[in-house]
């Protein structure tokens, strides 16, 4: 249970990230729905100008404006058309209605206008549903407040609000839909167009990505758990004092766009805040400048990003851009106006990170398991098949095979939970004083006694040594970690020099091997989760990429700091930290 428990929450926790990963997919998907019926409106505002204009610029029309001949008008109206004389045509023929009118004009005076009104009614709404090919049990609606004229027929009234932008669970006639709204024209800001999407629908995919991980993961867990129940005696004498099982949790910010207008000559024209917080690029700063001065790499994105109403496709394409001297993945989509193209686009970089460390969490976490689980299968079968056939000396030799290899285990679950509670902020750290000299000299002896004869352990310090404030307990697992990292890098029989001093107003523990030294560019990356300098295992010397890491955090956790040197083209590494005096402190 110490080994299942652990890695049982692991593939949990990601397969909630992958179901979160997959409903704010569908959500996306469900908006982007909206794209061409918020196109075709607008193609029908312009029908309605043209129409406008066209009455306008009649003979008959201009002639009955002339003799202000009411009757003649009247005919030439229509369903929603209006030919008005004098005052009338200043005031607004229907109220949350968009209209479109020309002035009509006799010499110097007005004479009347000619408006076009564009309803939001059920035949319009009929129309767009049928452009936009909804999927089936889609529905287009349009909405006032929580009032909705449905696409299928009828009015209804949604259950809650419906915020821009943004989805939202409603029910409709005892339904469950995942409905998304948008602004169709700043004429009539009260009115919005919505997509309602069933909510069971929203969520089985969600529901499948969960499925996926946690059968693909019931495999690996059964074979430890087959092995942990076999060896519980033995494991419960290992190290493991605490376990932590992390739940699950939807991760999932809606965060606002950012909106750029690029006019057809490449200049930017409109840049708002949600675009300034995501790239760090202020409005004043972006607005007038050229799009790939703005967005270095733009020429090359450019061609990838889709235009909805160019070709069709309905997803976003997310692309890294370099801005400031960071990675930013952009989730950007663009579609084309009068004026230029709009770019809408989020901050996927979250995303992305979550991918990458998924992925490499899985391949680290199967390439450590693999050995020792090999081992430990191997061994017990022997035992259990040919236990009563082997002589003491063998039995003995795969006994300590078995032990080895569960502290093994053990070891690796214990540093993924304690990666785990640095991260997320649980782990407890003290501050209390203690002698920096003594726990040096006992990390030391230990190792002595793990290294056998493969190095040589030497240590430098003085009894005279102020006492420093941090946890004692965790700066042994520190200096035990960087030494065990010295030995395993070290030439056999070549010396670890372990040296304690005060220096600047704070005690330094520094560890240097005879080892092949680190290079100068990855020098900055030893320290980070999951890293390793020999990726492919070609020196032979295993480990799951997290102990360089959880000696920064911990060092960091009490206040103190952490580095590297080597020389170039030299050998040997030394990796030091230091920690605040307690009287300083």
């Amino acid at each position: 249970m110490f080994l299942v428990l652990p890695l049982a929450a692991g593939a949990w926790v990601f397969a909630g990230a992958e179901a979160s990963r997959a409903r704010s997919h569908a959500e996306a998907a469900l908006q982007a729905t909206l794209h061409k019926p918020v196109g075709d409106y607008r193609q029908t505002l312009a029908a309605a100008g043209d129409r406008a204009h066209a009455l306008a610029s009649s003979r008959r029309v201009q002639r009955a404006f002339e003799r202000h001949d009411r009757r003649a008008l009247r005919r030439l109206s229509g369903s929603n058309t209006s030919l008005v004389l004098g005052r009338a045509a200043s005031r607004s023929p229907s109220a949350g209605v968009p209209t479109r009118k020309i002035s009509i004009a006799v010499g110097p005076h007005q004479v009347g206008a000619v408006i076009v009104r564009v309803p939001f009614d059920e035949r319009l709404l009929t129309r767009l549903a049928q452009s936009s090919a909804l999927p089936q049990d889609h529905r287009l609606a349009f909405a006032q407040g929580r009032s909705l004229l449905l696409s299928s027929g009828g009015r209804a009234t949604a259950s809650a609000q419906l915020p821009l932008g943004r989805p939202t669970e409603v029910a409709l006639d005892g339904q469950r839909y995942v409905a998304v709204s948008t602004v169709l024209t700043r004429e009539t800001p009260g009115t919005r167009l919505v997509a309602l999407a069933p909510a069971a629908e929203v969520f089985a995919g969600a529901d499948a990505a969960r499925r996926r991980w946690l059968l693909a993961s019931l495999g690996a867990l059964f074979a430890v758990a087959l092995a942990a129940y076999s060896l519980a005696p033995l494991l419960g004498r290992s190290r493991l004092s605490k376990q932590q099982r992390e739940r699950a949790a939807r991760v999932l910010s809606h965060l606002g766009e950012g909106v750029f207008l690029v006019d057809s000559g490449g200049i930017i024209r409109l840049w708002n805040a949600a675009a300034e917080t995501i790239t760090g690029l202020s409005e004043a700063e972006a607005s007038g400048m050229p799009v790939e001065a703005a967005l270095p790499n733009w020429p090359s994105a450019a061609p990838r990003i889709p235009i909805f109403e160019a070709d069709g496709r309905s997803r976003p394409e997310t692309i890294p851009f370099e801005m400031a001297g960071r990675q930013l993945w952009l989730s950007v989509a663009g579609v084309e106006y009068s004026d230029g193209t709009i770019y809408a686009f989020r901050d996927a970089t979250s995303e992305h990170r979550l991918e990458a460390i998924r992925v490499e969490f899985v391949a680290t976490v199967s390439h450590e398991l693999r050995t020792p689980l090999a081992a430990l299968h191997g061994a017990a079968l022997t035992l259990t098949q040919r236990g009563h056939q082997l002589p003491d000396a063998t039995k003995d030799k795969l006994m300590r095979m078995i032990s080895a290899q569960s502290k093994r285990l053990a070891g690796l679950v214990e540093d993924i939970l304690l990666a785990g509670q640095l991260d997320a902020g649980t782990l407890r750290v003290e501050r209390e004083p203690f002698s920096a000299a003594e726990v040096a000299r006992a990390a030391v002896d230990e190792a002595r006694q793990r290294a056998a004869h493969k190095s040589m352990l030497r240590i430098s310090t003085s009894d005279d040594l102020p006492r420093v404030i941090g946890d004692e307990g965790r700066t042994h697992q520190i200096l035990a970690n960087l030494i065990d990292n010295a030995v395993k890098y070290s030439p056999a029989g070549s010396r670890v020099d372990v040296e304690v001093q005060r220096e600047n107003g704070r005690v330094r523990f520094s560890v240097r091997d005879r080892g092949p030294g680190i290079p100068a560019t990855e020098r900055e990356h030893v320290f980070e989760k999951f890293y390793r300098l020999d990726p492919d295992h070609q020196q032979g010397v295993g480990g799951s990429g997290l102990g360089l890491y959880i000696c920064r955090q911990l060092v960091s956790s009490m206040h103190g700091r952490i580095w590297v040197e080597s020389a170039p083209q030299q050998q040997g590494t030394t990796f030091a930290f230091e920690l605040p005096i307690a009287n300083a402190a």
